[in-house]
């Protein structure tokens, strides 16, 4: 019985450390999609407020990249940083009234539809 317990929990773990690298290599590839779909929006001296919303702190190298497409194509804007833990996942990014929506909230939600 010993045995079966100590088999079960070793799975549990195996299965939770599985998981939890799984997110980050997904969150990642979600944050160089945002990049790269950021990098393609066209350029707007219009926008006054970026909006960046992710399920926790974004990285710095993520927000130095960000920083370098805003110097290039939305001068007159700054970022708005926001964690929404709903999103759990991945990063919205709102810039005027375009949203890109690279949440592992949005692909879950396509995925089951």
């Amino acid at each position: 019985m010993l045995t079966i317990l100590i088999i079960f929990i070793i799975q549990c773990v195996f299965a939770v450390v599985v998981i939890v690298v799984l997110k980050k290599l997904l969150d990642k590839e979600l944050m160089n999609s945002a990049i790269e779909k950021f990098e393609s929006c066209k350029a707007s001296s219009d926008v006054k407020e970026i909006i960046v919303s992710s399920a926790s702190t974004v990285s710095d190298e993520f927000q130095r990249q960000l920083e370098s497409i805003r110097k290039r194509k939305f001068i007159q804007a700054k970022f708005d940083f926001q964690e929404d833990a709903g999103l759990k996942g991945g990063v919205v990014i709102a810039i005027g009234d375009v949203l890109l929506d690279f949440s592992l909230r949005s692909r879950l939600k396509h995925f089951w539809s």
